[in-house]
C-alpha cells in the first residue's frame, strides 16, 4: 500500500511539473500570436510534449488559456500589492505602481504582452476578461488607481480632475515606456526613464503648496 500510495504521489508530482511546463511554454505562444491564432500544437512542440498529453493534462486551449491568464495575473498582482503597500500616502502609492510597471515587465514580459492581447481581444470582441485573469486582475488595480487619484483630489494632493483620466493617463504613460522599451532596448530602460514619465505626469498633477 505504501509503494502504491508513493508511485501514485510520484505520479501527481509529474503531473503537476509537466503542468507547470506547459503553461510557461503556452504563455510565450499566447503573448506572442494571443488567444485566436495559438494552436494547440503550437503549444505542444514548444513544450516538447505530445498533443495527447495536453489534453490529458487540459481540456482544450481555452482551459490552458484561462490557467496560463490566472498564473500571470496571480504574480503581477503580488508585485502591484507589495509595491502599492509600501506607500504612505496617495502619491507615494500612485508612483509606487508606476515604478512596480517596470518590475512585472522585468519578471514577466510575456505576460505584459498577453495582457495587451487579452485586452485588445475583450475590446474588438466586446466579451469579458476572463474570471481572475491578468486582464480582470489588472483592472482591479486600474480601479485602486482611480479611487487613490479620486482620494487624493478630496484630500487636496491632486488638482481637481477626473480621477478615471488621472488612471488611465498615468497608465497609458507608463505602458508606453513599456513600449519603447520592447521596441529598443539599446536606448530606451524602464528603470532609466521612469523618473522622467513620474515627473512629466505628476508635475502638472500635485498641488503646489504655498
Amino acid at each position: 500500500m505504501e509503494a502504491a500510495a508513493s508511485e501514485l504521489s510520484r505520479r501527481d508530482r509529474n503531473k503537476q511539473k509537466n503542468r507547470r511546463e506547459i503553461i510557461r511554454a503556452a504563455l510565450s505562444v499566447f503573448a506572442e500570436k494571443g488567444y485566436d491564432q495559438a494552436s494547440i500544437q503550437e503549444i505542444a512542440d514548444r513544450s516538447d510534449f505530445a498533443v495527447s498529453t495536453l489534453y490529458g493534462l487540459f481540456e482544450s486551449k481555452e482551459d490552458i488559456y484561462h490557467k496560463v491568464s490566472a498564473y500571470v495575473g496571480r504574480t503581477t498582482g503580488e508585485i502591484f500589492d507589495e509595491a502599492m503597500g509600501r506607500g504612505s500616502d496617495e502619491y507615494e502609492k500612485l508612483v509606487n505602481f508606476a515604478r512596480a510597471k517596470g518590475a512585472v515587465y522585468k519578471e514577466s514580459p510575456d505576460g505584459v504582452r498577453m495582457l495587451e492581447h487579452e485586452q485588445h481581444h475583450a475590446r474588438l470582441s466586446g466579451q469579458p476578461l476572463p474570471k481572475n485573469g491578468i486582464g480582470e486582475i489588472y483592472e482591479r488595480f486600474m480601479q485602486r488607481i482611480r479611487d487613490l487619484f479620486a482620494s487624493g483630489v478630496q484630500k487636496g494632493l491632486f488638482v481637481d480632475l477626473d480621477p478615471a483620466i488621472l488612471a488611465t493617463s498615468l497608465d497609458s504613460m507608463t505602458t508606453a515606456l513599456i513600449r519603447l522599451t520592447q521596441d529598443d532596448p539599446q536606448q530606451f530602460s524602464f528603470e532609466d526613464r521612469i523618473d522622467d514619465v513620474i515627473a512629466i505626469f505628476f508635475g502638472p498633477v500635485l498641488v503646489k503648496k504655498k
